[in-house]
This record gives structure tokens, C-alpha cells and sequence, in this order.
């Protein structure tokens, strides 16, 4: 499998720090076999964003715990029923999980990441039919995206979300 690192360009340093695993058709990825495979001269804590986006995922693998610095995790397009709390662990400024089969059991109990740091959501095109309470922890987020679920029904205290200083913040 070929794993693209753009580390043999001559772009920015943002670049250089992302795992592109995107429109692969993959189903399964353990993430620490394909980069010993590549004999990457990077490991886990060196990337701060991971593209998983437009593949056939249905499971994320437990070595995604092992990228302590990652930033951005794009998740969307796939078929993943589940968050696992563990994706709470990673200090993630944007998760991006649109176009999947999450419901609202299927989310973490609570979105708060290490070091309150998330900032964009994106849960659009899912199977959620209520507003995610948990939403309402992150003092952080900036943008949170929810249009094309099936959402009936929104929190009577999404107005905390403007005491926040959240002048754009639903998008649902």
C-alpha cells in the first residue's frame, strides 16, 4: 500500500506533519504496521494531522491513540458506527467526522478534549436525531457543523454557547 507523507516535497511544515491515508477504499488500517512498513523516519508523535477521510472504515484503530501532537483528524466519509472515548485523549483542535453512521449513542459521553482545545466539529451527514449535549462542554469550539441528520430537536441551553462568545457558531 502506497502512504503518501509529504515529506518528500517542498512545501510548508504543516505539510510535512500530515498522514494522508484519504480515498484509499480502505477497511481496515492499523496505522503502526503501515508505518514500519514504509520505514517512515517519522513516528506517531510526529504528525498533527491524520486524513482517513473517503475510505470504507468501519472501526478506527487503537494505535490512533499513539499520535500524542495531533491537531486535525479527518474522519469523514466513511462507515464508522462509532467515537471511541479514546479519541478524547488526543489534543485535537478539529475533528471532522461528517458523512459516516453516527447516532447520538455512537458519541464519546463527552467531547472534551486534552487540553479543551477542539475547535471545529463537524458531525454533518450523520444519523444523529438530537442536538449532542455534549457540545455544550467545549468552551473552545468555534464552529459546529450538524446539517443532513435527522435532528428534531436542539438543547434548551445552546444559548451558553453565546455567553461563550460564539457569534457563528451552529450551522445545523
Amino acid at each position: 500500500m502506497e502512504v503518501y507523507t509529504s515529506d518528500s516535497s517542498d512545501t510548508d511544515s504543516r505539510e510535512q506533519k500530515t498522514l494522508d491515508y484519504g480515498r484509499m477504499n480502505l477497511t481496515v488500517i492499523t496505522l503502526d504496521d503501515d508505518l514500519h512498513a514504509k520505514k517512515a523516519l517519522k513516528t506517531h508523535k510526529d504528525f498533527e494531522t491524520l486524513l482517513l477521510n473517503h475510505n470504507k472504515l468501519t472501526l478506527l484503530p487503537p494505535a490512533l491513540t499513539k499520535f500524542i501532537n495531533l491537531k486535525v483528524l479527518d474522519l469523514s466519509s466513511n462507515c464508522l458506527t462509532q467515537l471511541p472515548e479514546a479519541i478524547c485523549n488526543l489534543p485535537l483542535v478539529t475533528l471532522i467526522a461528517k458523512n459516516n453512521n453516527l447516532t447520538n449513542k455512537s458519541l464519546p459521553k463527552s467531547f472534551v478534549m486534552r487540553n479543551a482545545a477542539l475547535k471545529e466539529l463537524n458531525l454533518s451527514g450523520n444519523q444523529l436525531t438530537h442536538f449532542p449535549e455534549q457540545v455544550l462542554e467545549l468552551r473552545q469550539l468555534r464552529y459546529f457543523y450538524a446539517g443532513a441528520n435527522k435532528i428534531t430537536s436542539i438543547s434548551k441551553d445552546i444559548w451558553k454557547m453565546q455567553r461563550w462568545g460564539r457569534e457563528e457558531f451552529v450551522c445545523i
